[in-house]
Parts: C-alpha cells; sequence; structure tokens
C-alpha cells in the first residue's frame, strides 16, 4: 500500500516506509524528501531566532481566516427562514494541542510494547502542562474572542476547550456568519450556520473548531428491539425476582427472571433467545467470579437518567453489589424513565451488564442532558467529563451518530480528547451501531442509505464494537448480526494517527485504492472487535418493574468493557500498568501465530441491514465484526503480557572501553543529508550481548556543520520523539553530548538530522534488565578538577596537548570499589582553533573517541561522561588542543545491588520556558520530575537532556536536587552569547519529587527526561 510523506518543513515520516536501515545490515538511508518530523530543534530562523524542538503557530497573518467548514445539511431538510437572534446558544472553542505530533509519538509509545514508554502514562492533572496548549496561546484566543465582543469562560483544566454562552445574534457577528432555521424530515427543527467560522488570523491556527453554531446533528443510543413482560412502572414481574447470593462461579440469573423471560414470545431461555452473564462468560471465556474487575472503575457513557429500583433489582437477582455513582454534566438529565419514556433503557443495559459480568467493578453514570436536548456542546462536555475526570480506566460509549453529518468541529473535539484518554491510560470503546452499514439511516435525508460509519466508534483512538448473532449455551453457533455498524471512515486515516495499526488487516469488500485517492492516506476501517448484539440473542434487563431483552452494539460494548477491566485486575497489567488505548494490543495479538488462540473468527453473516448496502463477513479481519470475538483468557494474557526483555524496567549499567560505532565521515564522506536518518546495531557488536540491553550510553557529535539544526536519537522501529539529543547553531560547528537512548527489541538506534552534518558515535556504556551490571549512587554535585586554580592538578593554566591523571577514587565520597565515575567535564574558552577532550580509565590504551569537542577559539562547552575507573582509582583525561578543563562529579556506579537501578522513561519533554519567558539570569527553577512522563514518586535521581538557546551573555546553568543546597562550585551547562548548547545531566531528586535549575544569565531552557534511577 503506497505510503505519503510530506515535503514540508514540519512533516510526516511513515515508520515503515522511510524505517532507517542500520550499519553492519545496510548502508545509510537518505530521506533527503523528508522535513523536520516534529520539531524544528536548532533550526536557524531568517530572523536569527533560533528554536530547540516543537513550538505552536498560530499563523502569521492578521486576515481572518475560516476554520473548520460548514455544517452538512440532511437532506430533506427544508429551510424555514432566519433563526432568532435572540437564541441563547452554549459555545465551546476547541484549541490544539501545542504539539499534536508528540502527543501522537507518546501515545504510540506507551501503547507499543517493546517500547520503553510502554504504559508510561500521563498522571491525572498532568496533561495541560504536558500537551495542552500554552498559557500564551489560550491568553492569545481569549483575547481574540473577547475582541469580537464575546465572552469567554474559564478554559478546560485539559486545556482543550473555552466554554460560553451567547446569543446566536452575537455568535454571527462574532463569528462571520448568518444563521437559518430548518425543519428536518422527521418534524424536529433546528439551527444552523451558513459558513465556517471566522478567526482572527493571529490565533486560527490554534483553533480546532466551534461547537454549538447548530442544532441539527442526531445522536441515538445504540440499542434495539426491546421486549418486556409488561410490567408497569412501579410494579412488580409475573415472576417473583429471587434474590440470589454471588458464588466461586460468578453472579447467576435468579429463577424469577428466567421465569419471567419465558413468558416472552417464543419462550426464550439462556442460550436461546438471551444470554445470561453466566452464560456470556463461559461463551467468551471471562473470568467470572463474585470479585471479578475488583479495583477497576468503569464509566460508562449516558444522555438520560436511569432507575433506581430496576437495576436495585437486577443487582439483586443476580447477588451484587457494585457501586454505581452519577457524574452530572450540563445538570444532568431531566426526563423521567421508562416505561413513562424511552429513558433509561440505554443506562440500564450498560450498568446491568457489566454489574453482572464484572462485579467487583465500581461504575462511574457520567449523565450528560437528555438525548433530544443534547446539542454539540453538552455531548461534548459529558464525552470531555470522563477523560478530565480521570478516575475510570475503561469507558463504554453506547451512543453515536452518522459521521457524515457529524461537524469536523465535534470530530476534532472528540479525537484529541480521546487521545488525551490515550495518554492517561484509559481504553475507550464504543457501539459501531445498530443499523448496518448504513449509519444515517435514523438521520434521514437521502444520505440515509449511504455507506457510513458511526462517530465515535471510528475514532482512530477509539475501540469500535460491532454485533454478533449467537446461538447454543454456551454459543455453539455465531455470526454477523445484520444490525452491526461497520465500514471504512470518510474522515480518518490511521497514517494521520502516526501508526497505522490496521496495516495487514484489510477487510474482504475495502477498495483500499479508492480510499487512498480520496483521502490520501489508509483509511480507518471499523470496528475493531465484536459481541453478541443480535436482540434476538440479546441481554436479559430487570426494567420497568419487570423484565425484558435487549439487543444492539450497546449490548456488546459494555461486555467489551468489562473483560478490559478484568483484564486489568491480572498481575501482569497490574505490574505494567492498565491496558489504555489498546488498538495496537489488539492488532498484535491477531497475528498469524496468535490469532487463533485469542479470537473466534466470524466467516458468516454481514451488515446489510438497509437498502443491500453492507459487507461481507471473511476469514481474518471484516468490517461486519472487525477481529471478532474474544477468547477472554488468552486474549487477556495476550493484551496484559510483561514486555519483551530488551524493554523491562530496571536495569543495571555495563561500562565498556569507548568504542566507535557510527562515524559517517569515514563511511562514504557524505553527511547525513537535510532530513536524513542513519542507523547502527548497538546489541550482538562491541562486547555488547544480543539480548536483555535495555538502553545504551553514547556520546554522539556532529561535525561539518552546514547550518543551524538538530540531531535525534531514538530507539529503531519506534516513533521518533519531538525531543532533539543535539543542537547547533550555525555552519561549521564540532558538538557533542551524551545520550542516553532505550534500545528496542531489534536492538538498533537510529540518527535523524535536519540540517547536513556528519554523525559521530561513541558507546560508552550499556544497561540490562538483570543485577549483572553496576548500580548507581548520586550525589551532590561537586568540583573535582578545574585547571584554572590548579584544583584536582598540579600545575594551573591550560592545558595544551597533553593527559591529566585525575584522582576520583575518594574525590566527593566515590568508594574504592567504584566502576564508573560520572562527570561532567568542560572545556573552558579553548586555546586552540578545534580540539576534543577524552576521558578513559587509567592505565588503559587511550581510545580514538572524544567526549567533549570544540571547532573555535574561546568556545566554553560542557559534555556529561560517564568514565571507567582504572585499577589505581584515576582516570585520565586527554586534551587533544588547548584549552582549560573543569571536572565536576555527579556520582559513581559499583558492581554491588547497593545502589540504584536505572528506567528507561521518554524521552519527552517536560519543560520549554519559550512558552512562557526566558528563565532570569539569578533565578531558580523548580522543575516537577514525578508525574511527568508517568515518572514515578520516589525516584532517586533523573536522566535529562536540557538545552539552554537565546542566551544574551555567557553563562552557566546548575541542577540539583529541590530542598537542598545549591552546589558552591559546579555546573551542569555552560556557555558563551549567543550559543545553543545541549547537555546530559544525571540529577538528584528532591523529595517532593523536583529539581532546581539556576541560570546566571538570561536564557531559555529545554528539559527532556530520558529516564531515572531508583
Amino acid at each position: 500500500m503506497a505510503k505519503k510523506v510530506s515535503t514540508g518543513r514540519i512533516g510526516r515520516i511513515d515508520p515503515e516506509s522511510a524505517r532507517p536501515r542500520r550499519i553492519g545490515k545496510a548502508a545509510l538511508v537518505a530521506a533527503t524528501t523528508v522535513a523536520a518530523l516534529f520539531a524544528t530543534a536548532a533550526a536557524t530562523s531568517a530572523s536569527g531566532a533560533t528554536t530547540v524542538g516543537a513550538t505552536g503557530s498560530g499563523g502569521a497573518s492578521a486576515s481572518p481566516q475560516r476554520v473548520g467548514s460548514a455544517p452538512r445539511i440532511p437532506a430533506g431538510a427544508v429551510k424555514t427562514g432566519g433563526a432568532a437572534g435572540s437564541t441563547t446558544v452554549q459555545l465551546s472553542v476547541g484549541l490544539e494541542p501545542r504539539d499534536p505530533q508528540a502527543l501522537k509519538s507518546f501515545i504510540a509509545a506507551t501503547s507499543t510494547k517493546g517500547n520503553p514508554q510502554y504504559h508510561h502514562y500521563l498522571a491525572k492533572g498532568q496533561f495541560a502542562a504536558t500537551f495542552g496548549p500554552t498559557q500564551a496561546t489560550i491568553a492569545a484566543v481569549t483575547a481574540s474572542l473577547k475582541a469580537q465582543g464575546l465572552n469567554p469562560g474559564t478554559v478546560s483544566a485539559d486545556g482543550l476547550s473555552i466554554p460560553m454562552t451567547t446569543t446566536l445574534a452575537a455568535a454571527a457577528h462574532a463569528f462571520g456568519t448568518s444563521f437559518s432555521s430548518y425543519k428536518l424530515k422527521d418534524g424536529t427543527t433546528g439551527y444552523a450556520n451558513s459558513a465556517a467560522p471566522q478567526i482572527a488570523g493571529n490565533v486560527a491556527g490554534y483553533v480546532s473548531g466551534v461547537t454549538g453554531l447548530e442544532s441539527l446533528t442526531h445522536r441515538q443510543s445504540m440499542h434495539t428491539g426491546l421486549r418486556t413482560t409488561g410490567a408497569k412502572a412501579g410494579g412488580s414481574s409475573t415472576a417473583t425476582t429471587t434474590r440470589r447470593t454471588a458464588v466461586a462461579s460468578g453472579p447467576q440469573i435468579c429463577a424469577g427472571a428466567t421465569s419471567a423471560l419465558s413468558t416472552l414470545t417464543g419462550s426464550p431461555s439462556d442460550g436461546s433467545g438471551y444470554y445470561s452473564a453466566g452464560n456470556l462468560a463461559n461463551t467468551y471465556g471471562m473470568e467470572h467470579t463474585a470479585t471479578s474487575g475488583s479495583g477497576v472503575t468503569i464509566g460508562v457513557f449516558e444522555m438520560e437518567n436511569f432507575s433506581n429500583s430496576d437495576l436495585a433489582s437486577y443487582q439483586s437477582c443476580y447477588g451484587t453489589h457494585v457501586s454505581v455513582s452519577r457524574f452530572k454534566t450540563d445538570g444532568g438529565p431531566t426526563e423521567p424513565v421508562y416505561p413513562a419514556t424511552n429513558n433509561g433503557i440505554e443506562s440500564l443495559l450498560d450498568i446491568e451488564d457489566i454489574a453482572s459480568l464484572a462485579p467487583g467493578a465500581t461504575i462511574i453514570d457520567y449523565q450528560g442532558t437528555d438525548l433530544d436536548k443534547t446539542t454539540d456542546t453538552t455531548w461534548l462536555h459529558n464525552y470531555q467529563a470522563m477523560v478530565l475526570d480521570d478516575r475510570a480506566s475503561v469507558l463504554s460509549i453506547s451512543y453515536g451518530g452518522c459521521e457524515l453529518y457529524t461537524a469536523n468541529a465535534v470530530l476534532n473535539a472528540e479525537n484529541y480528547y480521546s487521545m488525551e484518554a490515550a495518554a492517561q491510560g484509559q481504553t475507550i470503546l464504543a457501539s459501531s451501531g445498530d443499523d448496518g452499514a448504513t449509519g444515517c439511516y435514523r438521520a434521514g435525508g437521502t444520505q440515509q442509505f449511504a455507506a457510513s460509519v458511526s462517530d465515535p466508534a471510528s475514532q482512530p483512538y477509539v475501540t469500535g464494537v460491532g454485533g454478533t448473532s449467537l446461538s447454543g449455551s454456551p454459543a455453539t453457533s455465531r455470526s454477523a448480526w445484520s444490525g452491526t455498524g461497520g465500514g471504512t471512515s470518510n474522515v480518518w486515516s490511521l497514517n494521520n494517527s502516526f501508526f497505522n495499526y490496521q496495516t495487514g488487516f484489510t477487510a474482504p469488500g475495502f477498495n483500499s485504492a479508492a480510499c487512498q485517492a480520496q483521502t490520501g492516506y489508509t483509511c480507518r476501517q471499523t470496528p475493531d472487535v465484536a459481541a453478541d448484539a443480535d436482540p434476538n440473542s440479546g441481554y436479559p434487563l430487570a426494567i420497568g418493574g419487570g423484565w425484558g431483552i435487549v439487543g444492539g452494539t450497546s449490548g456488546a460494548t459494555p461486555t467489551w468493557a468489562s473483560m478490559i477491566a478484568i483484564a486489568n485486575t491480572q498481575t501482569a497489567c497490574k505490574a505494567n500498568g492498565p491496558l489504555g488505548f489498546i488498538n495496537f494490543a489488539l492488532y498484535s495479538a491477531a497475528s498469524p501465530t496468535t490469532y487463533s488462540a485469542d479470537y473466534t473468527d466470524i466467516t458468516s453473516g454481514t451488515n446489510i441491514a438497509q437498502a443491500g448496502v453492507g459487507y461481507q463477513t471473511g476469514t481474518g479481519y471484516d468490517l461486519p465484526t472487525g477481529l471478532g470475538e474474544p477468547k477472554a483468557a488468552t486474549l487477556s494474557n495476550s493484551l496484559c503480557a510483561s514486555l519483551p526483555a530488551a524493554a523491562k524496567g530496571a536495569g543495571t549499567f555495563h561500562p565498556v572501553s569507548p568504542t566507535r560505532v557510527l562515524d559517517t565521515r569515514s563511511k562514504n564522506g557524505s553527511p547525513v543529508p537535510f532530513g536524513g536518518i542513519t542507523g547502527v546495531q548497538i546489541t550482538g557488536n562491541n562486547g555488547i550481548p544480543s539480548t536483555g540491553v535495555t538502553a545504551v550510553v553514547l556520546n554522539v557529535t556532529v561535525t561539518g556543520t552546514t547550518g543551524g539544526g538538530h540531531l535525534t536519537v531514538w530507539g529503531d522501529s519506534t516513533p521518533r520523539p519531538t525531543t532533539s539529543n543535539l543542537n547547533w547553531d550555525r555552519a561549521g560547528q564540532t558538538i557533542s553530548n551524551l545520550v542516553t537512548i532505550p534500545v528496542p527489541g531489534d536492538g538498533g538506534v537510529d540518527f535523524f538530522t535536519n540540517s547536513a552534518t556528519h554523525v559521530i558515535a561513541d558507546v560508552q556504556g550499556y544497561y540490562t534488565n538483570d543485577t549483572s551490571g553496576a548500580t548507581f549512587t548520586s550525589q551532590a554535585p561537586t568540583r573535582i578538577l578545574d585547571t584554572r586554580s590548579a584544583l584536582g592538578t598540579p600545575n594551573k593554566g591550560p592545558v595544551n596537548y597533553n593527559t591529566i591523571s585525575l584522582k576520583v577514587d575518594g574525590a566527593n565520597g566515590v568508594p574504592s570499589n567504584a566502576t564508573a565515575v560520572v562527570m561532567n567535564l568542560t572545556a573552558a574558552f579553548t586555546a586552540s582553533n578545534a580540539g576534543y577532550l577524552e576521558a578513559y580509565p587509567e592505565g588503559t590504551t587511550a581510545p580514538t573517541v572524544s567526549n567533549v569537542n570544540w571547532s573555535s577559539t574561546g568556545a566554553l562547552l560542557s559534555g556529561l561522561a560517564i568514565v571507567p575507573v582504572g585499577a589505581d582509582g584515576n582516570v585520565s583525561i586527554k586534551v587533544n588542543g588547548k584549552s582549560d578543563v573543569v571536572g565536576d562529579v555527579f556520582g559513581y556506579f559499583t558492581a554491588d545491588t547497593s545502589g540504584a537501578k536505572f528506567t528507561a522513561a521518554g524521552p519527552a519533554r517536560i519543560l520549554d520556558t519559550r512558552s512562557s519567558g526566558a528563565l532570569a539570569g539569578g533565578h531558580t527553577l523548580a522543575l516537577q520530575v514525578t508525574g511527568a512522563n508517568g515518572i514515578p514518586s520516589g525516584i532517586k535521581s533523573v536522566v535529562l537532556n536540557i538545552t539552554v538557546t537565546g542566551t544574551t551573555s555567557a553563562g552557566f546553568l546548575e541542577a540539583w536536587a529541590d530542598g537542598t543546597t545549591r552546589p558552591a562550585a559546579a555546573s551542569n551547562v555552560n556557555w558563551v552569547t549567543g550559543q545553543t548548547i545541549p547537555n546530559q545531566v544525571i540529577v538528584p531528586v528532591g523529595a517532593d519529587g523536583k529539581v532546581d535549575l539556576y541560570v546566571n544569565s538570561n536564557t531559555q531552557v529545554i528539559a527532556d527526561v530520558f529516564g531515572y534511577f531508583n
């Protein structure tokens, strides 16, 4: 399948089509047509300003711009005139995340097994600070809205929406549109804007859309075919409900319910007409005990209330005691429930199904306004509430609407909320619909028989759940239910989700060529999975004071939610964290070698429910049933399986004699080109084992730079991060930095540069996931070498092509059994045009590698080094050139278990002062490390890459544990005026989870986390 590659400055590179090849396997890949993937890191602009990493752009044009498009009016609707300008409306202005590509990369990393970031989710409340729009962006958009006469409210906690209440007249003026009234075919009325909202050009790029400008969208709950015993509200069923006690085999339906249900037409029984919780669990191989799902909270999305008494009757029948609480948005629902209205059927189906399948779980019922009063804005309020609340690790949505008629502002907002949920480790499942492949059937108009999927099931970061028909006890016959929704999205493409988790899963009837021609990408196919949904094999309900049977993908969705909740309680999931966004893992489990063990393939039936439009099932993935039904016991194990050895958590360090593993100068004489990628095989070479390696420590150098730029290093076969490891600001530079890079299962690391340059990499050590290596002890930074004052050396003054013998045994408490010392080396105000520092264990031959490099006189450059200690307790520092040398010790490694082990985390950006203003000289910034990017509390030290840019005079940066005394004489980053300089730091973390950063002159500071010691 063709891949689309962007050629713009901020572009996209598909990880499959442009994967770099590694030295020892193939030659350099020159991806010359690909620009920076995420960042404009260290690229010098025309104005001379230097940027490091990703920053948002609101657009420079002052002219107003249209954002999105006008709503699609359902065919058959009749315009009845202009809408009343006095009509009060709730609007919501959606904001773009500060770096959507970084967010996608983070989700892919946290969702991909073998990635060191796997399941390292954001802590509650961290989204806004990590991925939300900046305060400057929020302030600019708010000011722009006020300038148009609007009264914007307080931005949401995640920073993604600004609410406001206004009138249609005021909205028309502010957004440069008019409004008309319409009468739909079903007799309902509403209004819609005639044009996309107009936004001031300086902030239009920050706005994802404006919702609430139309009221024509129809949504529905996805249940169907309710049959009841005919009891009235408040009455009793024709058969007494006998209270049961939940037993070890799981809650079983009571005799009173089965007796009542048998009175329905056709005399249905368990396995022939409906499926009780016990039978359904048995059919799907689900764990089913009185405590299944214990400790997990499941959230259900509802736009209605439910009957407390009906739920109590159901739980009494099954002997369950599940806690169900209500969380109301926009005041919640107000209308009465079934049988006075049809409200409450959906809620009872969702809640009762979960209560009997996962009786140990806790349920939160997120209740928005009643469905017939729901607007785009109130719909999104409820959607966003589940995510912001962040108490439920599994979210079940049994509602949806025709994707074709859903406003793009709503689709964008749902997408970002779904991404936020994924970043937080929440699983979202949504019903694929009950009208077959014609998802617009109930929306009316001439499009009602068009092939369309349902939103939000088609969202890329949502798991769509389709429906099947069952018979037998447990089920012995399965087929697609004709009503199940399914098809291909007209909106979403999986290349836009960064990773195409559906690669290789092309459904029968899916015209990939036509889809690609239409969208330029691979269209999202839905559903992803399926479960029982046919009302003829449906779900028993306690409802209206009696009992009934109901079907729909509304039943399949909470069934899957229950299974995921139970999986989250398994030992492996507890160890690795909740499953979160499961689509990567679902499709991975459907590989040819594991598919039959994890899924039941549905190979009969169609989803042709209306006008002959629909799709046929087939072997493997298909559009009516997705991957199929779960074999829960084995599928749960596959989803929860612990990480491959190469990516498991805490590891120990193995120092090596520095060895050059990459040098593009000697390779072919050509630098890595603009947008180019090269790679190197780490494992299995240079004495590094083939398995068990979790991370590698490299000293990376760029030389012969052709202009400002940045270099990023990351694990092969994983998403390229938005961070950078090396930054430079002009042509002709030579600059180095230590990098600690997670090593994936294939053992390779990749190098990307957005500016042509030669790249050199020297390996200094590696981490393994066992206890065979050394552990780390961090110390307060202490200066042990400074040739300017003869500290640590007998001679004062610059070293001229000579070697320093430095005693580290005993320095700053470094013990005699230390195997390696962590030092920050600085070449201070170099006196030769070019040169380098090279640190190695004393008593050994000097390797042909380097730690710090310079390419001009007067340079001030630092580099972290992990140097093995010689048998005499010394390290040697060779100065190839003329320069003063400064050395600060930050800790040491010992070959025992007394120290801390390393866990890779990231790379991820946790600080960028460019969005809030430079750090003023003489000031200290307390940086919260724990909680960011999934870093746990209680860690001992953190590995950061710190970059300074926009420097206004020579200066230095110091990092130390918050709550402790600032080091008397030590530094981490040093610079001269106008430089952009990076350096890796290993710094102790305060008891409050913070590190302090001090600068002695004004500068912007960027910090990227790479891991931690604990």
